[in-house]
């Protein structure tokens, strides 16, 4: 018996006695009535109000017309989840246990994916409400951008004969008909609108699973009567960046899309909403346009990739849906819905999580079989995942919630940042941390009723829709920053809603293990898919009141010896958890939501535990030695934003104020908003709180590692820069020799301007050289303003430990040059010497050098350092490949200017992604300007417009850049030789290493070159440079001035 009092206003953590107290009162007339009708069983709840009993017909009936009684329902009996008996087991399993999964009647087969049923998007049980009951996507429109594809695969084609797929082009230049990999466009079509009309079996495909005959399922798709457009970006030959932008507008502006489905990243930083790809969907918001993008499968160490960063797009993280696994390996028992090992998260580098989760590890999807074609389809069917998944099932997901609007409000559909507020604003929260869940797990059921409810109110949704999906807040070290958010009642009733915070919280406990990987294999404990065990299997005890647990791996190896990952078993031995290894990173991190207490069992297994499971399982590797493993757990605390209460009425929006406390340690400091109502809406709102490094001052970093996917760890920081400072140097210490690591400060406009890493090389040009224990950059004349620290891991840990601690110093004025016999205005009319000496006060040792330049502009033609000038279109890097340059410091402006046979997209941009422009044409010019232009490497990609409906028409492109930059001083030679002279081809000169606290003279001669009476002013600039590091920074400017004559 539900009581229809629930007493919102007393919540169960926080205000218990209360609340005990008032619900007691409550239900004494009806524990004294059940009593009297000799009711048994008697139990009395207070966290719901509520009684249970064992009464008979005549009291329920009297019950139920109790005005006091919200509801009677049954005590249904609920089974564990996935967790069949030892009998069961045994008579359906074969050589498998976990055969006991697979459907009990073939010709009522599972359905696949599992992600449908997981965010109440589809089932197979006819009682349960599900958003495709709702809608289906019909009469919305969605492109995705992907590979090639068979667009007549029998998924793809409706009862009546028509076609999902109703536009298919190619921007790549290969065409539509070219060989393709096959697995990313497949697995996007099918998540997004897969038919569900036929029947597979798992014993097929799983092949290697020992699964019995008659284990059958369907695919469908989130989204099965929406309309599809399928666009070709990714090429066998190259890729051009201008394909996808060109494919993005041709989704919008001809295909009149509603839906984009991105399944894309690139790592590049500092993050800005400047580069063309995130222009293009920022320009396909404004549209009308909903863009829905992968966050990456690059694990949770701050690895979200562009365009997933921008906040015109909804980012989308992945959660675990583990039934494949368990049919593949043989588990018979296992928990969905934890934060999978893959899904990029963390803060990015200009403080953004990711908007939600949805599954990605891992569902069935379909293939077709053509070697020539699509050699990633061995069978009918694959195994598929990643966020690659994630996205189109949430991109489906927005096709629902348009449908669902359309339907609901004369056929207007809503705008892209509404959907972005129903589908964050109703996911479930996963009480994981807010960087790596951000609002928490696709609630396609919920979002569908807040579409129809929103702006009327309704009976069917209770869901409070906030104004922002993230609630951004930086300063300094325990200052208090103000926000706000505001809240839309769903509902046609009142809501009592209580605002308050979560973090994580204090450690309640640690385990440190050590195993040995041997020669003598453990054996397996499962079925035949189950990877070779690489160490005896590991058990730990997880405390009561642990909210959150966090396992770690590290190891030595080298990138041939074999890859490992973990597997997590909860004590009744069902699977909760696994790593993922990618490549070579000699770390593996995942994490558990609400373990049960109790012993744990870990699992060290051969391979990356990756979703091929219609491949044979994974063969041992050469690694021999210890393997680190860490388990700690963390309960949840407040982030110190105290509760506030406010009533809703229906259909109307309040404002929560809130004030933020920011913690003493420099960095970010993930947690989020807690919104609960006395209907039972429980929403969590990411607070993405920032402290500053305090400037001057110090801070701390912790190294953990990646995945190996591209990018593997990047973790940014804020300082804001005083006016007027001379110079700003920032250090940092390494302890780990065999961990590389990458730190880049950026100006408060986006331009890098110093960068180094912890190594150096031995002798100049050697290529290779020793650990340095530390890094060191230094900025002349920084500008005011917020500046952005990055710190990078770049490529593998060392694997001897878990993490390491590095620790910066940021100091200002610190830099000690002098000068001897530098000319200061009077005439010269004869070579004249002279030397700068310079004391390296940084905590790495350098090579410095001498870059003279006039003080005078100059337009400057740049070489190329690699790369041709002139390429053979369609891009083939076999023949030709886009040219790089070296552009010098002082360098406000840099143009590229392309002359194409034929119309060309040109992207132009910084070695390191940004800044980054696009352009179109068959004569384009780019430009780049700055108050300083990042100086280093920048390169192009020049590529043709689609779309093409064969292979791309042959042509040809020229590519120069310009730079406006301070004129060389051809009047003035150093000993160093000026490294910055090879980007307008001159000698790359022989700078000379100072180690740390060091000093060096470097000498230099002024041979006045100009006409006898003219007057000659420049600055002779110190500059480091580590080709370890493939960039360097710029100390100080020594004036100087002669007449010549």
């Amino acid at each position: 018996m539900v009581l229809r009092d629930q007493h919102p206003n007393l919540k169960p953590k926080i205000q218990a006695q209360q609340r005990q107290q008032a619900t007691a009162a409550d239900q004494t007339g009806i524990v004294g009535a059940l009593r009297a009708s000799g009711a048994t069983g008697i139990q009395q709840f207070s966290t719901v109000s509520a009684v249970a009993a064992h009464a008979d017909a005549a009291e329920v009936a009297r019950l139920q017309v109790d005005p006091q009684v919200a509801a009677v329902v049954p005590d249904r009996m609920i089974p564990l989840p996935h967790q069949p008996s030892a009998a069961t087991v045994n008579a359906r399993s074969g050589t498998n246990p976990a055969a006991s999964l697979c459907p009990s009647d073939p010709s009522r087969p599972l359905l696949e994916p599992e992600a449908l049923s997981l965010t109440g998007t589809a089932s197979t049980d006819p009682s349960r409400p599900t958003a495709q009951r709702i809608a289906t996507g019909k009469g919305v429109k969605a492109a995705f951008l992907a590979g090639g594809m068979d667009v007549d695969n029998p998924e793809f084609v409706r009862p009546d004969g028509s076609h999902v797929i109703f536009d298919y082009q190619d921007f790549s230049g290969d065409g539509t008909q070219d060989q393709t990999g096959g697995a990313e466009p497949f697995g996007d079509a099918s998540a997004l609108a897969a038919q569900g009309s036929r029947v597979y079996d798992f014993a097929t495909a799983l092949p290697h699973a020992g699964l019995p005959t008659g284990c059958t399922f369907r695919i469908r798709g989130f989204a099965p009567d929406i309309s599809l457009a399928a666009i070709k970006v990714f090429g066998q030959k190259g890729s051009p960046e201008s394909g996808f932008v060109r494919g993005i507008d041709y989704a919008v502006t001809h295909d009149k899309v509603d839906v984009l489905s991105e399944s894309l990243n690139a790592y590049a930083f500092p993050d800005g909403a400047n580069d063309p790809i995130s222009l293009a969907n920022a320009a396909a918001a404004a549209a009308g346009v909903t863009v829905v993008v992968s966050s990456g499968d690059a694990g949770q160490s701050g690895t979200v990739g562009d365009p997933a960063t921008s906040p015109d797009v909804i980012s989308v993280g992945g959660t675990n849906a583990y039934r494949i696994s368990a049919l593949a390996k043989g588990y018979p028992g296992y928990v969905n819905n934890n934060i999978t090992a893959l899904s990029s998260g963390g803060p990015s580098l200009d403080n953004r999580y990711i908007d939600l989760v949805a599954p990605a590890m891992n569902g069935m999807a379909a293939c077709t079989v053509d070697k020539d074609h699509w050699p990633d389809c061995s069978g009918p069917t694959q195994v598929f995942g990643g966020t690659s998944q994630a996205c189109p099932f949430a991109a489906g997901a927005a096709a629902l919630v348009i449908q669902a609007y359309a339907d609901a409000h004369q056929g207007a559909k809503p705008m892209p940042q509404l959907v972005k507020q129903l589908l964050t604003g109703t996911a479930t929260d996963l009480h994981a941390p807010a960087d790596e869940q951000g609002s928490g797990l696709l609630d396609s059921y919920a979002a569908v009723r807040a579409a129809q409810a929103i702006g009327t109110g309704s009976d069917t949704s209770s869901a409070l829709i906030p104004s922002t999906t993230q609630v951004d807040v930086t300063g300094a070290a325990g200052s208090v920053q103000r926000a706000s958010v505001t809240l839309t009642n769903t509902a046609r009733r009142p809501q009592v809603v209580t605002l308050g915070s979560r973090a994580l919280g204090r450690q309640v406990f640690s385990t440190a293990r050590t195993v040995q990987v041997t020669d003598a294999a453990p054996p397996q404990t499962s079925g035949p898919g189950e990877d070779p065990l690489a160490a005896p299997t590991t058990t730990f005890t997880v405390a009561p009141g642990t909210q959150w647990l966090r396992a770690e791996m590290a190891w030595p190896g080298i990138a041939t010896s074999g890859q490992l990952s973990f597997e997590l078993f909860d004590p009744a031995g069902r699977l909760v958890q696994a790593s993922y290894d990618y490549g070579f990173a000699n770390h593996q991190e995942a994490g558990v939501q609400d373990p049960t207490p109790g012993t744990w069992t870990e699992k060290v297994l051969w391979g990356p535990n990756w979703a091929w499971y219609d491949g044979p399982p994974n063969t041992p590797g050469s690694y021999r030695g210890p393997v680190h493993l860490q388990l700690t757990g963390f309960d949840h605390t407040s982030a110190g934003i105290g509760p506030q209460t406010k009533i809703i009425p229906g259909g109307s929006s309040a404002t929560f104020d809130v004030a933020v406390p920011l913690p003493d340690q420099a960095g970010d400091a993930p947690a989020s908003l807690q919104v609960d109502s006395g209907l039972g809406t429980r929403l969590s709102v990411p607070l993405a709180r920032r402290t500053l490094v305090p400037a001057p001052g110090t801070f701390t970093a912790t190294i953990t590692g990646g995945v190996g996917r591209g990018i593997d760890q990047y973790l940014g920081y804020y300082l804001d820069v005083p006016a007027g400072q001379p110079d700003m140097t920032v250090d940092v210490t390494a302890p780990d020799p065999n961990t590389m690591l990458a730190f880049y400060l950026a100006t408060p406009d986006g331009q890098i301007l110093a960068s180094d890493v912890n190594q150096v090389e031995s002798s100049w040009g050697s290529g290779h050289g020793p650990a340095t224990g530390a890094a060191t950059m230094v900025v002349n004349r920084p500008a005011a303003g917020r500046w952005l620290l990055i710190a990078q891991v770049v490529g593998n840990v060392s694997g001897n430990d878990i993490s390491e601690q590095v620790h910066g110093t940021v100091r200002f004025g610190s830099v000690r040059v002098s000068a001897t016999g530098l000319p200061a205005g009077a005439p010269l009319s004869a070579s004249r010497t002279a030397s700068v000496t310079v004391t390296n006060t940084g905590a790495a040792g350098a090579y410095f050098f001498l870059d003279p330049r006039l003080d005078q502009q100059a337009d400057l033609a740049m070489k190329p350092t690699s790369g041709n000038t002139t390429l053979n279109l369609p891009e083939d890097t076999a023949t030709t490949s886009p040219p790089s340059w070296l552009v010098p410091p002082h360098t406000g402006t840099i143009t590229e200017t392309v002359h194409a046979s034929l119309p060309v997209g040109v992207y132009l941009g910084y070695v390191d992604g940004n800044p980054s422009v696009h352009g179109s044409g068959s004569h384009v010019v780019l430009d780049v300007s700055a108050g300083q232009v990042a100086f280093g490497q920048w390169s192009t990609d020049i590529g043709e417009l689609g779309p093409f409906h064969g292979t791309a028409a042959p042509g040809t492109a020229t590519a120069t850049l310009t730079a406006r930059t301070q004129a060389f001083d051809p009047a003035v030679m150093s000993s160093t030789g000026d490294f910055w002279l090879s980007s307008v081809g001159g000698p790359a000169g022989a700078p000379v290493f100072i180690p740390a606290g060091g000093k060096a003279t470097l000498p230099l001669t002024i041979k006045p070159t100009a006409a006898p009476g003219s007057t000659v002013h420049g600055t002779v600039y110190v500059d480091t440079w580590n080709n370890l590091a493939g960039q360097g920074c710029e100390l100080t400017g020594l004036p100087y001035s002669y007449r010549v004559g």
